[in-house]
């Protein structure tokens, strides 16, 4: 099996190898021979290092051949002079023995060689089973071996020293093990605990030298089984604390109904947690998450949607936040909101990470609420009705009164001795006009008192004024009260209930009344101003000259429940922020310089309104560059 392209522990071990290192391979078959020298040439290539391999007696071409079965282009390395393949003679026994001093300069020489040709390093390797035939100068060998640790501190060299456990005597391979800092044996490479330095395994007393080695070594052995205990023992105590503190998230995830999720761009791959997988519906022992899967369960009216703002999202590098519905397989649908951060990983990948909230028991709570706001807004609408009860009934007493003038007449013009039909046919005419505003009234007021379901539409809001204003009319005159109108003839229509925009109207107004009851030095005057805020909405102020409002209640008069008048109920001034909450604006209170507050609301324009009002919503960032865009 080739071994290019691939990575294995052992030669990701020999890759942290390098200049100075001595080391030795300790094998006992072929297989375990090549394992490590060809991937040590191979790495010292790739290095742009001089590699040296010394072949024993006729193995110069089985060592070619191995190189060329794992990928080394031999031919081009060695014409490059990047790779020189040598026998024992050309290298060992040059001068016909072996001598180790003259191996000391002659690696110090190629290594200055090497380095002046332009490679960073030197690495050599040795096949050693011609040694065992014996030969002048051999019995230096282990001297040799000794040394070069030394050597090769002071050259830009690095050198595998190989034996053949099953071919060389026990005691030799101690000697190996003794002096060579680094040993591989099988597939490990190990820092050598046993390895003896120069002067104490070529010095005298020796056997006293071991002592201490063997007792310093006991200690340290026992001082790194310590610390591995502790580590262990950290591990142990990391690995609880991490079980006890996933256990805690996925409760409180089971709790709130909220899930987290992981997604690699680059890759596809997706993460759920236990309580993600729960609330899509899906089997966390059999189901893998993916993009295709997640958008599947998807509502078909919502997925578009999201699809463009995930889509957005990933083209901008942003957060997002939108809300959706899914569809389970049982046909239930949920209602959930998802909230995505990104970030870049180690590898450089663009990943998400974000939540997903059900929402679905919130959703059902929120719609009992508006119900109930609904119930109380009817309530609200009657009782001010009641208070209007008799501007209501001189609103309609004057066009029936007109009818019955005008029916008089007609009868009159038509009962004398030569009928005037022109003149029947004005007063008949006048009648059907004012049984016209008679019906105007009643529809305006049912409209009012009815109990519907919201309906949003194009709406002129100068049109909702006037009409207020009109209802209202006969119930200023007798208390005082002035009202003028200050309205824009250009405001773009804005997207709303007209009952609800009328009993917000209709709210503020009485409201502003009740606040000038008291007032006799000044003039009891109020105004209605429309017009454009911030140049994207739609402004409406009703300002009064009352008594005003006290700066620490300007927030509280919002509040249900909270009045500050004696036979209040503390709920129109509630009911009307929910009103424009609800129609995506704002309600608020200001006190005015002199006398008086203004209380202003705004509207959005129907082409912005849906953007807030459309199900499901976009996110805030979302919302934002939208809006830029638009």
């Amino acid at each position: 099996m080739s071994l290019e392209g691939q990575t294995t522990p052992l030669i990701a071990a020999l890759e942290q190898l390098g200049p100075h290192d001595h080391f030795c391979s300790i094998y006992e078959s072929p297989q375990e021979h090549y394992a490590v020298a060809i991937p040590f040439i191979r790495i010292g290539l790739d290095r742009g290092e001089k590699c040296i391999y010394i072949a024993d007696d006729g193995t110069v071409g089985d060592v070619r051949e191995a190189m060329q079965l794992e990928g080394i282009d031999v031919d081009r390395a060695v014409a490059s002079n990047a790779l020189v393949l040598a026998t024992k003679e050309q290298a060992y026994l040059e001068h016909g023995s072996f001598h180790p001093d003259w191996m000391f300069t002659f690696w110090k020489e190629a290594t200055q060689m090497a380095m002046s040709e332009g490679f960073s390093a030197v690495r050599a390797t040795g096949e050693t089973e011609w040694v065992l035939r014996g030969g002048r100068g051999l019995e230096r060998w282990m001297e040799y071996e000794s040394k070069l640790t030394h050597t090769l501190l002071e050259s830009n060299c690095s050198a595998l020293c190989q034996y053949n456990r099953r071919l060389f005597p026990a005691e030799l391979i101690l000697d190996v093990i003794r002096t060579h800092p680094v040993v591989v044996y099988g597939s490990t490479v190990c820092r050598n605990l046993y390895y003896v330095p120069p002067d104490e395994f070529l010095g005298t007393n020796q056997t006293a030298h071991e002592v201490d080695r063997l007792l310093t070594n006991i200690r340290e052995r026992e001082r790194v089984e310590d610390a591995l205990r502790e580590q262990l023992t950290e591990r142990r105590r990391a690995e609880e604390e991490l079980r006890r503190s996933e256990a805690y998230l996925a409760e409180g995830q089971r709790i709130s109904h909220t899930g987290s999720w992981g997604w690699n761009v680059a890759t596809g791959e997706i993460f759920w947690s236990q309580e993600h997988f729960r609330i899509f519906g899906f089997d966390p022992e059999t189901a893998k998450p993916t993009y295709p899967m997640f958008l599947e369960r998807i509502h078909p009216n919502d997925r578009p949607f999201v699809e463009q703002t995930v889509d957005w999202a990933v083209r901008e590098e942003t957060d997002f936040e939108v809300d959706y519905r899914i569809v389970l397989t049982d046909g239930s649908t949920k209602y959930l909101q998802s909230l995505g951060h990104p970030v870049i990983s180690e590898s450089g990948d663009l990943e998400f990470v974000g939540t997903v909230i059900d929402a679905t028991e919130r959703k059902g709570a929120e719609e009992a609420l508006r119900e109930a706001q609904a119930e109380l807004a009817h309530v609200t609408r009657v009782m001010t009705m009641g208070e209007l009860a008799a501007s209501i009934a001189h609103e309609i007493n004057q066009p029936l009164a007109a009818v019955v003038t005008n029916g008089g007449a007609c009868l009159r013009w038509l009962a004398g001795e030569s009928p005037n039909l022109d003149e029947a046919r004005e007063a008949a005419q006048r009648v059907i006009r004012d049984g016209n505003r008679a019906n105007d009234v009643i529809t305006r007021i049912r409209a009012l008192m009815r109990k519907t379901d919201t309906e949003k539409t194009r709406l002129d809001i100068n049109e909702v004024i006037e009409e207020v204003i009109l209802l209202t009319r006969n119930e200023t005159t007798p208390r005082g009260v002035t009202v003028r109108m200050e309205l824009a003839a250009d405001l773009p229509p804005v997207f709303g209930d007209r009952v609800q925009l009328q009993q917000l109207t209709l709210n503020l107004l009485m409201n502003g009344i009740e606040a000038m009851a008291s007032v006799n030095d000044r003039p009891r005057e109020m105004v209605i101003h429309s017009g454009m805020h911030e140049s994207d909405e739609v402004l409406v102020a009703v300002q009064d000259c009352g008594m005003g409002i006290a700066p620490e209640d300007l927030e509280k008069i919002f509040d249900a429940f909270y009045t500050t008048k004696s036979q209040g109920m503390g709920m129109g001034l509630a009911i009307s922020r929910s009103i424009v909450e609800n129609h995506g604006g704002r309600l608020w209170a200001v006190p005015n310089e002199d006398s008086g507050a203004t209380f202003q609301f705004t509207l959005l324009p129907d082409h912005s309104a849906h953007m807030v009002m459309g199900t499901p919503q976009i996110g805030r960032q979302e919302k934002s560059a939208r809006k830029n865009q638009s």
